[in-house]
């Protein structure tokens, strides 16, 4: 359970300041131009240093704290902060960058910024700040060539610079959020009639939005797609035979949009994945429009690792090993025919992954984020070095997923 922290009267003095603000709105890009990746945004939090100290040395990142937040030049409104899930906690000793969650409607019934409840700051934790948000990029440079569907934006971010009362905190990934706006945004979202999941961890689900169960999910009864609950095997049904997969398969899924996620994070070595680990992922399912189910990437911040990484599995010396995923999915000859044709479409030249155009986009990249890098407290690398970096990387696994690819 979720708890806020409130300081008497000057918490009404935020609350007063924040109606006064919002009377006179900033004009701004809304979504989906708020994530332009190419446009370095400032965001900042103005809250009571007690607070600040509170959620940044929070264990349970459930308590939420008022502040005010503002974008560049924009008029502060009222919102709620908490923590975010991450490995470390910050001391004196070792100050780490804190994830921050912010709530735009917490405190102000139906207020929204630039078209959306909630953002989600991701403090590369675990990986340099490039990396986590190019990996967003490479989905949803994937997603503009048309891998996702038609209009398909599954992975939206950018970054931004983080201040924190004044003080610049660092670089961020800004994540957009899987909720029931992002369902909205995209013209999708139909009462009764859409469902939301997110899988956050192995054989688990939770029904984020929907009244339990789609006809999608039903119909999916068997594994890995009915996973176990709380240990207890969710599967009521066997899986088609190999000649029936596929088809039915297609009747359910948007199956070259999920072939196309699991392609990209093939690509970037990404072990926590849909089809590497079955975790780390949402999914929509409709029952009106025609629409079926689409599959939502997250938290991608085990990325870039090794060029040599199997785009089938996980090799360990001359043994394959795959997850449920890989091994019904990748193993089927049809849909991994299906497979093979988005990767190599996409790394291939003119692709939305081949060297020239990552490169290309790396290079107007650097001139926009470099220098807030550069700026960065936590910075543990020269930008122009990580930039160079990545290139490198990039132009090592293209070569080696093509010389993968097998019928």
């Amino acid at each position: 359970m979720k708890r806020t922290s409130f300081h008497g009267l000057e918490r009404l003095m935020v609350v007063v300041l924040a109606l006064v603000a919002m009377a006179a709105p900033a004009s701004a890009q809304s979504w989906p131009q708020v994530f332009d990746p190419l446009v370095v945004r400032t965001f900042n939090l103005e809250l009571e240093p007690s607070d600040w100290d509170l959620i940044r040395f929070d264990t349970t990142n459930e308590i939420e704290v008022p502040a005010m937040f503002w974008a560049d030049d924009e008029n502060p409104i009222l919102v709620s902060v908490r923590r975010k899930s991450s490995r470390a906690l910050p001391s004196e000793s070792n100050p780490v960058k804190v994830g921050l969650k912010i709530d735009i409607n917490e405190f102000v019934s139906n207020q929204q910024w630039r078209g959306l409840v909630k953002l989600s700051l991701e403090n590369a934790g675990d990986v340099l700040a490039l990396h986590e948000g190019m990996a967003w990029q490479l989905h949803q440079l994937a997603a503009n060539a048309g891998f996702f569907g038609p209009e398909a934006h599954p992975a939206l971010a950018n970054w931004v610079r983080v201040n924190i009362n004044g003080v610049f905190v660092g670089v961020y990934s800004n994540v957009e959020q899987r909720d029931t706006q992002y369902l909205r945004n995209r013209g999708v979202r139909v009462s009764g009639s859409t469902w939301l999941y997110e899988i956050d961890d192995i054989d688990t689900w939770a029904l984020e939005s929907g009244d339990p169960h789609s006809p999608t999910f039903l119909a999916l009864c068997y594994a890995p797609f009915a996973p176990s609950v709380k240990g207890k095997q969710a599967s009521a049904c066997a899986a088609p035979g190999a000649d029936r997969l596929e088809s039915e398969l297609d009747a359910l899924i948007e199956l070259d949009a999920m072939l196309g996620q699991g392609a990209v994070d093939a690509f970037l070595d990404n072990p926590d994945a849909l089809f590497s680990h079955g975790k780390n992922f949402f999914f929509a399912d409709f029952n009106h429009s025609g629409l079926k189910r689409r599959y939502i990437p997250w938290d991608l911040d085990a990325v870039f690792r090794r060029t040599t990484a199997s785009i089938y599995g996980q090799e360990k010396g001359q043994k394959l090993t795959q997850s449920p995923y890989q091994a019904l999915l990748l193993n089927n000859a049809g849909i991994r025919a299906r497979y093979n044709a988005v990767l190599t479409a996409m790394v291939s030249e003119g692709g939305p992954l081949s060297e020239a155009n990552l490169h290309e986009f790396l290079d107007d990249l650097q001139l926009v984020l470099a220098p807030a890098l550069a700026e960065d407290p936590f910075l543990t690398e020269d930008p122009a070095a990580s930039f160079q970096s990545l290139k490198s990387w990039i132009s090592a696994r293209i070569p080696n997923v093509i010389g993968q690819i097998q019928p």
